[in-house]
Protein backbone atom coordinates (compact mmCIF):
# COMPACT_ATOMS: atom_id res chain seq x y z
CA UNK A 1 0.00 0.00 0.00
CA UNK A 2 2.75 2.46 0.96
CA UNK A 3 4.73 1.65 -2.17
CA UNK A 4 1.64 2.19 -4.30
CA UNK A 5 0.98 5.56 -2.63
CA UNK A 6 4.61 6.57 -3.13
CA UNK A 7 4.40 5.66 -6.81
CA UNK A 8 1.19 7.68 -7.16
CA UNK A 9 2.99 10.68 -5.66
CA UNK A 10 5.83 10.13 -8.13
CA UNK A 11 3.34 10.01 -10.99
CA UNK A 12 1.71 13.25 -9.86
CA UNK A 13 5.12 14.91 -9.74
CA UNK A 14 5.86 13.48 -13.19
CA UNK A 15 2.67 14.98 -14.64
CA UNK A 16 3.54 18.33 -13.03
CA UNK A 17 7.05 18.08 -14.49
CA UNK A 18 5.54 17.49 -17.92
CA UNK A 19 3.50 20.70 -17.76
CA UNK A 20 6.45 22.73 -16.49
CA UNK A 21 8.76 21.29 -19.14
CA UNK A 22 6.19 22.16 -21.81
CA UNK A 23 6.38 25.82 -20.85
CA UNK A 24 10.19 25.68 -21.03
CA UNK A 25 9.92 24.06 -24.46
CA UNK A 26 7.54 26.78 -25.66
CA UNK A 27 9.97 29.45 -24.58
CA UNK A 28 12.61 27.60 -26.58
CA UNK A 29 10.64 27.77 -29.83
CA UNK A 30 8.25 24.79 -30.00
CA UNK A 31 4.45 24.87 -29.66
CA UNK A 32 1.68 22.80 -28.02
CA UNK A 33 0.78 20.76 -31.12
CA UNK A 34 4.37 19.65 -31.77
CA UNK A 35 4.94 18.91 -28.08
CA UNK A 36 1.70 16.94 -27.79
CA UNK A 37 2.41 14.92 -30.93
CA UNK A 38 5.64 13.67 -29.38
CA UNK A 39 4.10 13.20 -25.93
CA UNK A 40 1.12 11.15 -27.10
CA UNK A 41 3.21 9.03 -29.47
CA UNK A 42 5.78 8.22 -26.80
CA UNK A 43 3.06 7.35 -24.28
CA UNK A 44 1.28 5.11 -26.78
CA UNK A 45 4.48 3.22 -27.56
CA UNK A 46 5.30 2.77 -23.88
CA UNK A 47 1.80 1.50 -23.02
CA UNK A 48 2.03 -0.91 -25.96
CA UNK A 49 5.36 -2.22 -24.64
CA UNK A 50 3.78 -2.82 -21.23
CA UNK A 51 0.86 -4.70 -22.78
CA UNK A 52 3.15 -6.90 -24.87
CA UNK A 53 5.55 -7.46 -21.96
CA UNK A 54 2.63 -8.66 -19.83
CA UNK A 55 1.40 -10.81 -22.73
CA UNK A 56 -1.96 -9.08 -22.77
CA UNK A 57 -4.12 -9.06 -25.86
CA UNK A 58 -5.08 -5.98 -27.85
CA UNK A 59 -8.06 -7.79 -29.34
CA UNK A 60 -11.48 -6.27 -28.69
CA UNK A 61 -14.84 -6.00 -30.48
CA UNK A 62 -14.93 -3.53 -33.36
CA UNK A 63 -17.43 -1.19 -31.70
CA UNK A 64 -15.40 -1.16 -28.49
CA UNK A 65 -12.24 -0.33 -30.43
CA UNK A 66 -13.98 2.49 -32.30
CA UNK A 67 -15.33 3.85 -29.02
CA UNK A 68 -11.79 3.89 -27.60
CA UNK A 69 -10.57 5.76 -30.68
CA UNK A 70 -13.42 8.29 -30.29
CA UNK A 71 -12.56 8.89 -26.63
CA UNK A 72 -9.00 9.40 -27.80
CA UNK A 73 -10.27 12.35 -29.82
CA UNK A 74 -11.67 13.88 -26.64
CA UNK A 75 -8.37 13.11 -24.96
CA UNK A 76 -6.63 15.16 -27.65
CA UNK A 77 -8.97 18.10 -27.04
CA UNK A 78 -8.49 18.14 -23.29
CA UNK A 79 -4.73 17.69 -23.61
CA UNK A 80 -4.50 20.65 -25.95
CA UNK A 81 -6.62 22.70 -23.58
CA UNK A 82 -4.23 21.98 -20.71
CA UNK A 83 -0.95 22.58 -22.50
CA UNK A 84 -2.37 25.37 -24.62
CA UNK A 85 -3.52 27.29 -21.57
CA UNK A 86 -0.03 27.49 -20.05
CA UNK A 87 0.96 29.79 -22.89
CA UNK A 88 -1.28 32.42 -21.27
CA UNK A 89 -1.57 31.67 -17.55
CA UNK A 90 0.80 30.25 -14.92
CA UNK A 91 1.20 26.47 -14.98
CA UNK A 92 -0.09 26.17 -11.41
CA UNK A 93 -3.37 27.92 -12.27
CA UNK A 94 -3.87 25.80 -15.39
CA UNK A 95 -3.42 22.57 -13.44
CA UNK A 96 -5.59 23.86 -10.59
CA UNK A 97 -8.46 24.53 -13.00
CA UNK A 98 -7.92 21.09 -14.54
CA UNK A 99 -8.13 19.51 -11.09
CA UNK A 100 -11.70 20.64 -10.65
CA UNK A 101 -12.64 17.54 -12.66
CA UNK A 102 -13.60 15.49 -9.54
CA UNK A 103 -16.12 18.22 -8.72
CA UNK A 104 -17.46 18.11 -12.28
CA UNK A 105 -17.78 14.32 -12.21
CA UNK A 106 -19.71 14.60 -8.95
CA UNK A 107 -22.06 17.14 -10.52
CA UNK A 108 -22.56 14.67 -13.36
CA UNK A 109 -23.51 11.89 -10.94
CA UNK A 110 -26.03 14.22 -9.29
CA UNK A 111 -27.60 15.38 -12.55
CA UNK A 112 -27.72 11.85 -13.98
CA UNK A 113 -29.31 10.51 -10.81
CA UNK A 114 -26.49 8.11 -10.02
CA UNK A 115 -25.77 9.78 -6.67
CA UNK A 116 -27.53 12.17 -4.36
CA UNK A 117 -25.64 15.27 -3.23
CA UNK A 118 -24.76 15.45 0.44
CA UNK A 119 -24.20 18.50 2.63
CA UNK A 120 -20.48 17.74 2.65
CA UNK A 121 -20.23 17.42 -1.12
CA UNK A 122 -22.19 20.61 -1.79
CA UNK A 123 -20.06 22.47 0.76
CA UNK A 124 -16.90 21.17 -0.95
CA UNK A 125 -18.20 22.41 -4.29
CA UNK A 126 -18.90 25.89 -2.92
CA UNK A 127 -15.52 26.08 -1.19
CA UNK A 128 -13.76 25.02 -4.39
CA UNK A 129 -15.63 27.64 -6.41
CA UNK A 130 -14.71 30.36 -3.92
CA UNK A 131 -11.10 29.16 -3.83
CA UNK A 132 -10.90 29.21 -7.61
CA UNK A 133 -12.09 32.82 -7.69
CA UNK A 134 -9.34 33.74 -5.24
CA UNK A 135 -6.70 31.75 -7.14
CA UNK A 136 -7.60 33.41 -10.44
CA UNK A 137 -7.30 36.82 -8.78
CA UNK A 138 -10.20 38.15 -10.83
CA UNK A 139 -10.15 41.54 -9.13
CA UNK A 140 -6.48 41.95 -9.99
CA UNK A 141 -7.43 42.86 -13.55
CA UNK A 142 -4.84 40.57 -15.18
CA UNK A 143 -7.07 37.57 -15.88
CA UNK A 144 -6.30 36.06 -19.28
CA UNK A 145 -9.59 34.78 -20.64
CA UNK A 146 -7.95 32.70 -23.36
CA UNK A 147 -5.83 30.80 -20.86
CA UNK A 148 -8.68 30.30 -18.40
CA UNK A 149 -11.00 29.23 -21.21
CA UNK A 150 -8.56 26.62 -22.49
CA UNK A 151 -7.99 25.28 -18.98
CA UNK A 152 -11.75 25.11 -18.37
CA UNK A 153 -12.16 23.27 -21.68
CA UNK A 154 -9.51 20.83 -20.46
CA UNK A 155 -11.35 20.22 -17.17
CA UNK A 156 -14.64 19.58 -18.97
CA UNK A 157 -12.90 17.40 -21.55
CA UNK A 158 -11.15 15.33 -18.90
CA UNK A 159 -14.46 14.86 -17.09
CA UNK A 160 -16.02 13.54 -20.30
CA UNK A 161 -13.04 11.25 -20.93
CA UNK A 162 -13.25 9.80 -17.42
CA UNK A 163 -17.00 9.21 -17.56
CA UNK A 164 -16.89 7.59 -21.01
CA UNK A 165 -13.75 5.62 -20.25
CA UNK A 166 -15.33 4.26 -17.07
CA UNK A 167 -18.33 3.04 -19.02
CA UNK A 168 -16.15 1.51 -21.71
CA UNK A 169 -13.70 -0.26 -19.39
CA UNK A 170 -16.26 -1.55 -16.89
CA UNK A 171 -14.67 -4.50 -15.11
CA UNK A 172 -12.29 -5.20 -17.99
CA UNK A 173 -8.67 -4.32 -18.68
CA UNK A 174 -7.94 -0.61 -18.99
CA UNK A 175 -4.49 -0.82 -20.60
CA UNK A 176 -5.61 -1.89 -24.12
CA UNK A 177 -8.22 0.87 -24.13
CA UNK A 178 -5.64 3.38 -22.92
CA UNK A 179 -3.35 2.36 -25.77
CA UNK A 180 -6.08 2.88 -28.37
CA UNK A 181 -6.93 6.26 -26.84
CA UNK A 182 -3.30 7.38 -26.87
CA UNK A 183 -2.86 6.12 -30.44
CA UNK A 184 -5.95 8.02 -31.56
CA UNK A 185 -4.78 11.21 -29.84
CA UNK A 186 -1.36 10.84 -31.48
CA UNK A 187 -2.92 10.57 -34.94
CA UNK A 188 -5.16 13.58 -34.26
CA UNK A 189 -2.22 15.74 -33.19
CA UNK A 190 -0.03 14.58 -36.09
CA UNK A 191 -2.72 15.23 -38.70
CA UNK A 192 -3.79 18.62 -37.29
CA UNK A 193 -0.18 19.75 -37.02
CA UNK A 194 0.52 18.59 -40.58
CA UNK A 195 -2.58 20.33 -41.98
CA UNK A 196 -1.77 23.52 -40.09
CA UNK A 197 1.88 23.29 -41.10
CA UNK A 198 2.66 24.10 -37.51
CA UNK A 199 5.55 21.79 -36.66
CA UNK A 200 8.07 23.80 -34.67
CA UNK A 201 11.13 22.25 -33.06
CA UNK A 202 12.94 24.02 -30.21
CA UNK A 203 15.70 26.45 -31.12
CA UNK A 204 17.54 26.54 -27.79
CA UNK A 205 19.22 23.99 -25.52
CA UNK A 206 16.74 24.67 -22.72
CA UNK A 207 13.90 24.30 -25.21
CA UNK A 208 15.20 20.90 -26.30
CA UNK A 209 15.58 19.86 -22.67
CA UNK A 210 11.94 20.71 -21.98
CA UNK A 211 10.84 19.12 -25.27
CA UNK A 212 12.48 15.80 -24.37
CA UNK A 213 11.99 15.75 -20.61
CA UNK A 214 8.29 16.66 -20.67
CA UNK A 215 6.98 13.80 -22.83
CA UNK A 216 9.35 11.36 -21.10
CA UNK A 217 8.04 12.40 -17.68
CA UNK A 218 4.47 12.05 -18.90
CA UNK A 219 5.02 8.59 -20.36
CA UNK A 220 6.82 7.43 -17.23
CA UNK A 221 3.97 8.77 -15.08
CA UNK A 222 1.41 6.80 -17.12
CA UNK A 223 3.35 3.58 -16.48
CA UNK A 224 3.80 4.44 -12.81
CA UNK A 225 0.07 4.94 -12.43
CA UNK A 226 -0.63 1.43 -13.73
CA UNK A 227 1.73 -0.01 -11.13
CA UNK A 228 0.38 2.22 -8.34
CA UNK A 229 -3.20 1.13 -9.04
CA UNK A 230 -2.19 -2.54 -8.97
CA UNK A 231 -0.49 -2.07 -5.59
CA UNK A 232 -2.72 0.43 -3.77
CA UNK A 233 -6.01 0.32 -5.66
CA UNK A 234 -7.74 3.05 -7.68
CA UNK A 235 -9.21 5.13 -4.84
CA UNK A 236 -5.99 5.65 -2.80
CA UNK A 237 -4.09 6.28 -6.03
CA UNK A 238 -6.57 8.93 -7.15
CA UNK A 239 -6.39 10.56 -3.71
CA UNK A 240 -2.58 10.67 -3.69
CA UNK A 241 -2.52 12.13 -7.19
CA UNK A 242 -3.72 15.42 -5.72
CA UNK A 243 -0.03 16.20 -5.23
CA UNK A 244 0.10 17.37 -8.86
CA UNK A 245 -1.29 20.90 -8.31
CA UNK A 246 1.09 21.39 -5.38
CA UNK A 247 4.03 20.14 -7.41
CA UNK A 248 3.00 22.40 -10.31
CA UNK A 249 2.95 25.39 -7.98
CA UNK A 250 6.42 24.47 -6.70
CA UNK A 251 7.94 23.82 -10.13
CA UNK A 252 6.34 26.97 -11.52
CA UNK A 253 8.04 29.04 -8.87
CA UNK A 254 11.44 27.29 -8.83
CA UNK A 255 11.88 26.69 -12.58
CA UNK A 256 9.69 29.26 -14.32
CA UNK A 257 9.70 32.04 -11.76
CA UNK A 258 5.88 32.09 -11.77
CA UNK A 259 5.05 33.26 -8.27
CA UNK A 260 1.44 33.48 -7.11
CA UNK A 261 0.47 36.03 -4.48
CA UNK A 262 -0.70 35.09 -1.02
CA UNK A 263 -4.40 35.29 -1.86
CA UNK A 264 -3.94 33.08 -4.91
CA UNK A 265 -2.04 30.48 -2.91
CA UNK A 266 -4.76 30.50 -0.26
CA UNK A 267 -7.39 30.05 -2.97
CA UNK A 268 -5.45 27.17 -4.50
CA UNK A 269 -5.27 25.57 -1.06
CA UNK A 270 -9.05 25.83 -0.72
CA UNK A 271 -9.61 24.14 -4.08
CA UNK A 272 -7.22 21.30 -3.28
CA UNK A 273 -8.75 20.84 0.20
CA UNK A 274 -12.24 20.75 -1.29
CA UNK A 275 -11.25 18.13 -3.86
CA UNK A 276 -9.58 15.99 -1.17
CA UNK A 277 -12.65 16.34 1.05
CA UNK A 278 -14.91 15.28 -1.79
CA UNK A 279 -12.77 12.25 -2.54
CA UNK A 280 -12.94 11.23 1.10
CA UNK A 281 -16.71 10.96 0.89
CA UNK A 282 -18.57 7.95 -0.42
CA UNK A 283 -19.44 9.76 -3.66
CA UNK A 284 -18.30 7.61 -6.54
CA UNK A 285 -15.92 9.33 -8.92
CA UNK A 286 -16.31 7.65 -12.34
CA UNK A 287 -13.13 6.47 -13.95
CA UNK A 288 -11.13 5.97 -10.76
CA UNK A 289 -9.54 2.94 -12.38
CA UNK A 290 -8.08 5.27 -14.96
CA UNK A 291 -6.85 7.93 -12.50
CA UNK A 292 -6.39 11.51 -13.68
CA UNK A 293 -4.96 10.77 -17.10
CA UNK A 294 -4.19 9.93 -19.98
Amino acid sequence: MLLGAALAVAAGIGFAGNSTAAKVAYEGGTNPLTFLTLRSSLAAVLVLVIILANRRSLAMPFRRRMAAFAIGGLLAIYSYGTLGSIQFIPVALAILILYTFPLLTSIYTWVSGQERPTVRSVAALLVAFFGLILALDIQGGELNLAGVGLAAMAAIGLTAVIILNNKLVGDGESQPITFHMMLSASVVFAVVTWIAGDYALPQTMSGWAGFLIGPSAYAAAIVTIFVAISLAGPAPTAMTMNVEPVASLTFGFLILGQALNGVQIFGAGLVIAAVVSLRLTDIRIPGANMERKP
